[in-house]
Protein backbone atom coordinates (compact mmCIF):
# COMPACT_ATOMS: atom_id res chain seq x y z
CA UNK A 1 0.00 0.00 0.00
CA UNK A 2 1.35 3.71 -0.97
CA UNK A 3 1.18 5.74 2.18
CA UNK A 4 2.13 8.86 0.38
CA UNK A 5 -0.77 8.33 -1.82
CA UNK A 6 -3.20 7.35 0.63
CA UNK A 7 -2.49 10.70 2.35
CA UNK A 8 -3.21 12.81 0.34
CA UNK A 9 -6.85 13.49 0.77
CA UNK A 10 -6.57 13.81 4.23
CA UNK A 11 -3.68 16.54 2.98
CA UNK A 12 -6.03 18.28 0.87
CA UNK A 13 -8.88 17.55 3.20
CA UNK A 14 -6.67 19.54 6.16
CA UNK A 15 -5.53 22.38 3.67
CA UNK A 16 -9.49 23.17 2.30
CA UNK A 17 -10.66 23.31 6.33
CA UNK A 18 -7.40 25.65 7.14
CA UNK A 19 -8.51 27.50 4.14
CA UNK A 20 -12.19 27.96 5.09
CA UNK A 21 -11.27 29.08 8.93
CA UNK A 22 -8.43 31.57 7.87
CA UNK A 23 -11.36 33.01 5.36
CA UNK A 24 -13.71 33.15 8.17
CA UNK A 25 -11.35 35.27 10.26
CA UNK A 26 -10.51 37.55 7.44
CA UNK A 27 -13.85 38.06 6.51
CA UNK A 28 -14.81 39.00 10.46
CA UNK A 29 -11.81 41.55 10.64
CA UNK A 30 -11.85 43.42 7.41
CA UNK A 31 -15.31 43.11 6.30
CA UNK A 32 -16.38 46.43 7.00
CA UNK A 33 -13.14 48.02 5.45
CA UNK A 34 -14.20 46.18 2.49
CA UNK A 35 -17.51 47.64 2.61
CA UNK A 36 -16.70 51.34 3.63
CA UNK A 37 -12.99 52.35 3.02
CA UNK A 38 -11.74 55.58 3.81
CA UNK A 39 -12.66 58.11 2.20
CA UNK A 40 -15.78 56.55 1.68
CA UNK A 41 -18.88 58.62 0.29
CA UNK A 42 -22.36 56.94 0.24
CA UNK A 43 -24.60 58.54 -2.80
CA UNK A 44 -28.37 58.58 -2.61
CA UNK A 45 -28.96 55.97 -4.79
CA UNK A 46 -27.61 53.47 -2.63
CA UNK A 47 -24.93 52.53 -4.67
CA UNK A 48 -21.60 51.13 -3.17
CA UNK A 49 -18.33 51.54 -4.94
CA UNK A 50 -18.17 48.77 -7.66
CA UNK A 51 -14.64 47.93 -6.68
CA UNK A 52 -15.69 47.18 -3.32
CA UNK A 53 -18.83 45.08 -4.46
CA UNK A 54 -16.51 43.28 -6.77
CA UNK A 55 -13.94 42.61 -3.86
CA UNK A 56 -16.62 40.86 -1.63
CA UNK A 57 -17.74 38.66 -4.69
CA UNK A 58 -14.45 37.75 -5.89
CA UNK A 59 -13.52 36.35 -2.54
CA UNK A 60 -17.24 34.67 -2.09
CA UNK A 61 -16.39 32.87 -5.44
CA UNK A 62 -12.93 32.31 -5.59
CA UNK A 63 -13.64 30.55 -2.02
CA UNK A 64 -16.66 28.24 -2.67
CA UNK A 65 -18.61 29.57 -0.40
CA UNK A 66 -20.70 32.57 -2.01
CA UNK A 67 -23.74 31.77 0.49
CA UNK A 68 -21.36 31.70 3.35
CA UNK A 69 -20.43 34.79 2.75
CA UNK A 70 -23.32 36.59 2.35
CA UNK A 71 -24.32 34.98 5.37
CA UNK A 72 -21.03 36.06 7.13
CA UNK A 73 -21.75 39.24 5.74
CA UNK A 74 -25.38 39.75 6.92
CA UNK A 75 -24.33 38.63 10.48
CA UNK A 76 -22.07 41.77 9.98
CA UNK A 77 -25.04 44.27 8.93
CA UNK A 78 -27.12 42.99 12.34
CA UNK A 79 -23.82 43.87 14.46
CA UNK A 80 -23.57 47.00 12.79
CA UNK A 81 -28.00 48.16 13.52
CA UNK A 82 -27.55 46.35 16.78
CA UNK A 83 -25.01 48.94 18.09
CA UNK A 84 -26.57 51.75 19.72
CA UNK A 85 -23.14 53.88 19.05
CA UNK A 86 -23.62 53.59 15.14
CA UNK A 87 -27.37 55.94 15.86
CA UNK A 88 -24.80 59.03 15.93
CA UNK A 89 -25.56 59.48 12.55
CA UNK A 90 -28.38 57.45 12.43
CA UNK A 91 -27.16 54.28 10.78
CA UNK A 92 -26.15 56.08 7.49
CA UNK A 93 -24.64 52.78 5.95
CA UNK A 94 -27.40 50.54 6.60
CA UNK A 95 -28.99 50.88 3.25
CA UNK A 96 -25.80 50.25 1.16
CA UNK A 97 -24.92 47.36 3.90
CA UNK A 98 -28.10 45.89 2.77
CA UNK A 99 -28.30 46.20 -0.50
CA UNK A 100 -24.49 45.00 -0.62
CA UNK A 101 -25.48 41.90 1.32
CA UNK A 102 -28.56 41.02 -1.05
CA UNK A 103 -26.26 41.32 -3.96
CA UNK A 104 -23.55 38.59 -2.42
CA UNK A 105 -27.21 36.27 -1.56
CA UNK A 106 -30.33 37.42 -2.97
CA UNK A 107 -32.60 34.23 -1.92
CA UNK A 108 -31.78 35.21 1.81
CA UNK A 109 -35.46 37.09 2.47
CA UNK A 110 -34.45 38.17 5.91
CA UNK A 111 -32.08 41.22 4.12
CA UNK A 112 -34.79 42.47 2.56
CA UNK A 113 -37.73 42.25 5.38
CA UNK A 114 -35.39 42.91 8.53
CA UNK A 115 -33.79 45.24 6.71
CA UNK A 116 -36.32 47.17 4.57
CA UNK A 117 -38.52 47.39 8.13
CA UNK A 118 -35.43 49.04 9.93
CA UNK A 119 -35.02 51.66 7.07
CA UNK A 120 -39.01 52.28 6.70
CA UNK A 121 -40.23 52.42 10.19
CA UNK A 122 -37.38 52.74 12.57
CA UNK A 123 -35.20 55.02 10.95
CA UNK A 124 -38.20 56.76 8.51
CA UNK A 125 -36.29 56.47 5.57
CA UNK A 126 -39.17 54.89 4.02
CA UNK A 127 -37.75 55.45 -0.22
CA UNK A 128 -34.39 53.41 1.07
CA UNK A 129 -37.21 50.26 2.20
CA UNK A 130 -39.33 50.69 -0.87
CA UNK A 131 -36.17 50.52 -3.16
CA UNK A 132 -34.78 46.79 -0.77
CA UNK A 133 -37.97 45.35 -0.85
CA UNK A 134 -38.14 46.18 -4.93
CA UNK A 135 -34.36 44.89 -5.78
CA UNK A 136 -35.86 41.98 -3.00
CA UNK A 137 -39.24 41.19 -5.55
CA UNK A 138 -37.22 41.15 -8.80
CA UNK A 139 -34.95 38.24 -7.12
CA UNK A 140 -37.51 36.51 -5.76
CA UNK A 141 -40.60 37.08 -7.71
CA UNK A 142 -42.69 34.53 -6.36
CA UNK A 143 -42.23 35.55 -2.58
CA UNK A 144 -45.66 36.87 -2.11
CA UNK A 145 -44.39 38.01 1.70
CA UNK A 146 -41.98 40.19 0.36
CA UNK A 147 -45.08 42.17 -2.51
CA UNK A 148 -47.31 42.15 0.36
CA UNK A 149 -44.89 43.95 2.74
CA UNK A 150 -44.36 46.64 -0.08
CA UNK A 151 -48.25 47.35 0.01
CA UNK A 152 -48.07 47.78 3.39
CA UNK A 153 -45.42 50.38 2.98
CA UNK A 154 -46.76 51.76 -0.83
CA UNK A 155 -50.10 52.65 2.20
CA UNK A 156 -48.37 53.64 5.31
CA UNK A 157 -45.97 56.11 2.61
CA UNK A 158 -48.93 58.24 1.74
CA UNK A 159 -50.52 58.34 5.49
CA UNK A 160 -53.78 56.43 3.99
CA UNK A 161 -54.23 54.18 7.32
CA UNK A 162 -57.99 53.67 6.26
CA UNK A 163 -57.14 51.66 3.40
CA UNK A 164 -53.62 50.60 4.90
CA UNK A 165 -55.42 48.98 8.23
CA UNK A 166 -57.97 47.11 6.74
CA UNK A 167 -54.97 45.30 3.96
CA UNK A 168 -52.64 44.34 6.61
CA UNK A 169 -55.88 43.25 9.16
CA UNK A 170 -57.23 40.46 6.21
CA UNK A 171 -53.58 39.59 5.49
CA UNK A 172 -53.23 38.54 8.98
CA UNK A 173 -56.55 36.93 9.38
CA UNK A 174 -55.51 34.57 6.64
CA UNK A 175 -52.91 32.73 8.91
CA UNK A 176 -49.71 32.62 8.60
CA UNK A 177 -48.61 35.95 8.00
CA UNK A 178 -45.25 37.21 8.50
CA UNK A 179 -44.29 38.75 11.68
CA UNK A 180 -42.97 42.11 10.18
CA UNK A 181 -46.39 42.16 8.60
CA UNK A 182 -47.88 42.18 12.10
CA UNK A 183 -44.95 44.42 13.98
CA UNK A 184 -46.34 46.66 10.68
CA UNK A 185 -50.23 46.70 11.84
CA UNK A 186 -49.31 47.66 15.33
CA UNK A 187 -47.35 50.39 14.90
CA UNK A 188 -49.98 51.92 12.13
CA UNK A 189 -52.40 51.17 14.82
CA UNK A 190 -50.91 53.77 17.06
CA UNK A 191 -50.12 56.24 14.43
CA UNK A 192 -53.74 56.00 13.27
CA UNK A 193 -54.59 56.78 17.27
CA UNK A 194 -55.79 53.12 18.16
CA UNK A 195 -53.97 52.85 20.87
CA UNK A 196 -56.40 50.07 22.43
CA UNK A 197 -55.83 48.00 19.26
CA UNK A 198 -52.08 48.51 19.27
CA UNK A 199 -51.62 47.12 22.71
CA UNK A 200 -53.83 44.29 21.91
CA UNK A 201 -51.59 42.97 19.30
CA UNK A 202 -48.09 43.80 21.00
CA UNK A 203 -50.04 41.76 23.70
CA UNK A 204 -50.53 39.40 21.62
CA UNK A 205 -47.32 39.28 19.66
CA UNK A 206 -45.59 39.06 23.10
CA UNK A 207 -47.43 35.77 24.09
CA UNK A 208 -47.08 33.98 20.79
CA UNK A 209 -43.50 34.91 19.48
CA UNK A 210 -40.67 32.37 20.30
CA UNK A 211 -38.13 34.78 19.27
CA UNK A 212 -36.26 37.39 22.23
CA UNK A 213 -35.90 39.88 20.03
CA UNK A 214 -39.90 40.27 19.26
CA UNK A 215 -40.31 39.99 23.00
CA UNK A 216 -38.01 42.65 24.27
CA UNK A 217 -39.59 45.20 20.89
CA UNK A 218 -43.22 44.05 22.20
CA UNK A 219 -41.89 44.54 25.51
CA UNK A 220 -40.75 48.10 24.94
CA UNK A 221 -43.97 49.15 23.30
CA UNK A 222 -46.26 48.16 25.62
CA UNK A 223 -44.19 50.48 28.04
CA UNK A 224 -44.46 53.46 25.76
CA UNK A 225 -48.31 52.20 24.74
CA UNK A 226 -49.96 51.74 28.33
CA UNK A 227 -48.10 55.12 29.59
CA UNK A 228 -49.77 57.63 26.43
CA UNK A 229 -53.05 54.88 27.35
CA UNK A 230 -52.51 56.72 30.52
CA UNK A 231 -52.48 59.96 29.49
CA UNK A 232 -55.74 59.47 27.27
CA UNK A 233 -58.04 57.37 28.76
CA UNK A 234 -59.84 55.93 25.97
CA UNK A 235 -64.22 56.61 26.43
CA UNK A 236 -64.74 52.59 27.66
CA UNK A 237 -62.22 53.66 30.41
CA UNK A 238 -64.08 56.83 31.46
CA UNK A 239 -67.27 54.77 31.49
Amino acid sequence: MNWATSEKPFKYAALSLTTFFILQVFLCVNLDKWVHPEPFESSQAGQLDPKIVSSLRAAALLSGYKVLVGHVFWIRVIQYYGDGSNGADHYAKLYDYCRLASDLNPQFLPVYTYGAAALAYQQNRMNEGVELLQKGILANPTVNNLKLMLAAMTYHNSEDYAKEIPFLEIQIAQGNAPTMLVNILANTYTKAGRIDDAIRLWRQILQTTDSDVQKYEASQKLKELYAIAKKNPSEKDKS
